[in-house]
Formats: C-alpha cells, sequence, structure tokens
C-alpha cells in the first residue's frame, strides 16, 4: 500500500473515531443542560444551548462530507474548526481520545491538497509517527510514579487476580514495565527494522488494555474502548508492514498548520509537569495522579434542589458530596475532566445553582 493510501486510511480511521466517540458521548453534545458547563476560556462567553447543537451538527456534517469527498481540504478544515469550538465551551469534552483525533486529523489537512500533485509524502508520514510518539511517551512518562503501581495497577488488574491465590506479586510487577514498555515501543515506530515489532508491542498492548478494562475485565468508560479499537486500526493499516522513511523535506515541508498539530501533541503536555496545563489535554490516562475528587457542597447554602445531582450525592456531617465520576459516567458515558482546576470550577458552578 502506497504512503498516500495509508495517510488517506489514517483520516478515515481517525474521523470515525471521532466521530463514534462523540455519538457514544452524544448527551455532552446535545443534551447537556443538566450539569454546569465549564469553558475552556474562563473570559469568554458560553454560547447558547441551541448555537452548540447546531454548531456540533454543522462540524459533523462537514466531517461526514469528507468521507464523500476525499480529496477536498474545506470539509475537514471546518469540521475540526467548529467541533473544537463547541469542544472549548466544555473542559468535560476535551478528553484524550478528542485531543489527539482533532490533533493528528489537523496535522493531515495539507494531504487534502497532496492528491494532486505527485511528490512523496514520506515527510507528512513521518509527522503523524512523531505525532503519535508524542502523545504514547507523555502517557508512559506520567504514569511513572508510585500512585501507579499502588492504585491503577491492582485495580486493572483485579479480574485476574481476584481469582488468584498466589501469582499476585508477579503480576503486579509484570504490570509495573507499562510505561516503561510504552515509551520504548512508541520511540521503537521512528526506528527501520524495529518499527514492525513495535506495532505489534503496541497492538499488544492495547488489545490488553482492551480485555482488562472491557465487559470481561473491569467494566469501565466504555467510550476509551472505541479509542483502543481505533488505535489498533490506525497502527497496523498505517505502519503495520512499513519502515519509517525519515525525509528532509519534513523540516521545510510540512506546514505551519501540521506544526501547529505537533506542538499540541509533542510540547504542550510538558507544562502539566508544572500544573499550567490540563491532565486530560496532557494525555495524563490512568496514571494515578488524576484522582477525581468528589464535589463538595455546605449544606447551609443549599436553598434549591437539583434532580440531576441527587442520585449521586450523599451527606456527611456539613456537606453534601456528589460522586463526580458516577454522575458523568451515568449522564454522559465517559468520565470527568479530572483535572483539580476543573473539578474546582465545577464545584463553585454547582454551589451557585443550589443556592
Amino acid at each position: 500500500m502506497s504512503v498516500g493510501n495509508r495517510l488517506f486510511w489514517i483520516v478515515r480511521i481517525l474521523l470515525l473515531n471521532l466521530l463514534f466517540s462523540i455519538a457514544f458521548s452524544w448527551r455532552l453534545w446535545f443534551q447537556f443542560e443538566g450539569l454546569p458547563q465549564i469553558p475552556v476560556v474562563e473570559f469568554l462567553p458560553t454560547l447558547l444551548p441551541i448555537a452548540q447543537k447546531i454548531i456540533t451538527g454543522i462540524g459533523i456534517a462537514y466531517l461526514l462530507t469528507l468521507l464523500i469527498f476525499p480529496k477536498s481540504r474545506l470539509p475537514l478544515g471546518i469540521g475540526i474548526v467548529l467541533i473544537a469550538l463547541v469542544g472549548m465551551q466544555d473542559w468535560h469534552r476535551i478528553q484524550p481520545w478528542f485531543m489527539q483525533s482533532l490533533a493528528l486529523l489537523t496535522l493531515l489537512i495539507p494531504l487534502q491538497r497532496l492528491y494532486r500533485k505527485y511528490e512523496p509524502l514520506q515527510y507528512l508520514e513521518w509527522a503523524v509517527r512523531l505525532g503519535l510518539v508524542g502523545f504514547y511517551v507523555w502517557a508512559g512518562l506520567f504514569k511513572l510514579n508510585p500512585g501507579f503501581n499502588d492504585y491503577v495497577i491492582p485495580y486493572v488488574v483485579s479480574p485476574i487476580t481476584n481469582y488468584l491465590s498466589s501469582f499476585k506479586t508477579e503480576i503486579f510487577g509484570i504490570s509495573a514495565i507499562m510505561p516503561y514498555a510504552e515509551i520504548l515501543l512508541s520511540l521503537g515506530l521512528l526506528f527501520r527494522r524495529v518499527s514492525f515489532y513495535a506495532v505489534l508491542g503496541l497492538l499488544g498492548m492495547h488489545f490488553t488494555i482492551l480485555i482488562l478494562l472491557g465487559p470481561v475485565g473491569v467494566d469501565t468508560n466504555p467510550i476509551i474502548w472505541i479509542w483502543n479499537l481505533g488505535m489498533m486500526a490506525m497502527l497496523w493499516i498505517g505502519f503495520g508492514k512499513n519502515d519509517p522513511e525519515f525525509s528532509t523535506k519534513f523540516l521545510y515541508k510540512t506546514k505551519r498548520i501540521s506544526w501547529v498539530a505537533l506542538t499540541i501533541l509533542l510540547i504542550l503536555p510538558m507544562f502539566n509537569l508544572f500544573g499550567i496545563y490540563n491532565k486530560s489535554a496532557a494525555f495524563e490516562i490512568y496514571s494515578g495522579t488524576n484522582y477525581v475528587d468528589n464535589v463538595k457542597i455546605p449544606i447551609s447554602g443549599i436553598r434549591k434542589d437539583f434532580s440531576e445531582i441527587e442520585p449521586f450525592s450523599y451527606k456527611y456531617k456539613d456537606s453534601l458530596y456528589i460522586r463526580t465520576y458516577e454522575l458523568y459516567d451515568a449522564k454522559y458515558n465517559l468520565p470527568p475532566n479530572p483535572d483539580p482546576k476543573v473539578i474546582r470550577r465545577l464545584q463553585d458552578k454547582i454551589k451557585l445553582k443550589l443556592q
């Protein structure tokens, strides 16, 4: 399969991944009036719900149009802008799969014009590989902390260890190498001769995640099942049987819009280390440090009923606690954005609704 055909299918897989994920969490995009929205940019006004729904619908229509007219840049560019605009209306829409899909699709906008030109596309494929490596490396680096070993691993492998009377220590030890494996395997995508084996290793990692987090495992965060399937398809079809070919054209032919996407994937997550970026946007997935706090509201300040939160709340002493993770999982089929700054703003907005 030629480079152009492989990039063609990568675009389709990313589009389907994004669209299926939005469809699975459709209430967050089309029926979100119950819970407060937390805009990404505080000083900008929030769009009216009806405007958000219309813009989302138009954005989805443009992206679907690209599946029919694959050689046009306009539908992809407009679709990305509109979906990104609506995504910025609520931090809870900014999920890792959302950021990754939009960034890689943005990176590939120039591909639509290059269909009409007879020039090598290896430099664009290299940019996609580099973007994927950035995603995996940051996700792996953020797992290098005691919380991953102490909390995440025992929880994720519990479907196995719950049925064992021994070998638990060995399973925990094997699982503890996952961050290092994720980083090394992703870097392997950049080197000839080992790229194929790196793809096989990453496919095995995604398959294991599907088993452990899926219906036969802990059965949690089902939207990430869609993402894992999409990643497996993209890895195999896009890179499975093809060695990387670095081209010097990458340095001077990569368009500005693609460099913007690479900045999102490679550089911006670094600022999460200093607490000035968002955990979800930085691809901090199942790291053991992104625990979602329960929202706490003083009972003395409650003046109104809030039926949306009642099934997920409990009273303790002089406060009302809301089980935030369960609330968003039940309402929208996805977890809330785990960043403490987002949860604090959500708490303040819920408090206002109850006063």
